[in-house]
């Protein structure tokens, strides 16, 4: 385990090359089916499952992997997986300036905070996002500069195509008034400021609205207060470091903003159900490489 830090990945680390924005490549061909080390990414990933089976692990929430499913992970998030060997699909990944090129239209959902990160599709609906995805294949190696807009149209396509399948599947994750997206900034700024910031007040002067109407709209869309799920983001990092540093409680304590190691037990406990030593050695999907 990484002492300081949970271990941050590039697209340079897992491929041992760089690439320029957007990387295509079939799982058969370069990709890892035990990546049991809990990781973060630098990167976007959509990883899509034509053909597999075992399990897949984002932000402790424990996926069931399955045929034609596809896969969403932000950077920042930990995940890991341990994959049946016959495996097959395509891994996209995507640096955040190109994500963000998309961002002047509605905003992709499944790469929110605190939504559902796996999308399962009938065989005939994956096989027509997988045609979209050897036209993008197909152009890649073509470093002509009008192929790349193309490319980037063609992938723009993907994720909209995408994002259609995900809210018929997920409808409530749809962000189409003032109060949702209010709702989702709120998201935005907690993983932002949570390490520096844990009172409402913060937040709801970031939003320019007041504290009760922040919790309002909390309970009404999240069914939880706002104070508490800006602890609980707190209590997911802390989840992330129990598990995937050899820090000690003491030391996440104090990182995450707690003065004091009973408190930070206490709260954690509060959420968890369990104390930070408890947790830390009954969650055990650690398993490091030979």
């Amino acid at each position: 385990m990484n002492k300081e830090s949970i271990p941050v990945l590039s697209v340079g680390n897992i491929l041992g090359e760089e690439t320029l924005g957007i990387t295509l490549f079939r799982h058969s061909v370069k990709g890892r089916n035990a990546f049991e080390q809990p990781h973060k990414h630098d990167f976007y990933l959509v990883f899509f499952v034509e053909k597999g089976s075992g399990i897949h692990n984002i932000d402790f929430t424990q996926y069931e992997v399955q045929d034609n499913q596809v896969y969403f992970v932000r950077p920042g998030q930990v995940h890991n997986w341990l994959l049946n060997k016959e495996t097959a699909g395509f891994q996209l990944m995507l640096s955040p300036e190109i994500v963000n090129m998309f961002s002047g239209l509605t905003v992709l959902p499944f790469f929110e905070q605190n939504v559902p990160y796996c999308l399962t599709l009938n065989e005939n609906r994956f096989q027509e996002l997988k045609r979209h995805i050897h036209d993008i294949e197909l152009l890649i190696p073509d470093n002509e500069l009008l192929t790349k807009e193309i490319i980037l149209l063609q992938l723009h396509l993907l994720l909209k195509l995408l994002q259609r399948d995900y809210l018929i599947q997920f409808p409530e994750h749809y962000s189409s008034t003032k109060p949702e997206k209010i709702i989702k900034q709120f998201n935005f700024l907690i993983d932002r400021y949570f390490n520096e910031e844990s009172s409402v007040h913060f937040y709801a002067d970031k939003l320019n609205i007041t504290p009760n109407y922040l919790n309002i709209l909390s309970q009404r869309y999240l069914q939880t207060p706002a104070g508490d799920v800006i602890k609980e983001r707190t209590i997911l990092e802390a989840k992330r470091l129990l598990t995937s540093t050899d820090l000690s409680i003491k030391e996440i304590a104090y990182q995450l903003g707690f003065n004091e190691n009973t408190y930070f037990t206490k709260v954690f406990k509060k959420y968890v159900g369990k104390t930070p030593g408890d947790f830390k050695e009954s969650y055990k999907f650690y398993h490091p490489y030979p």
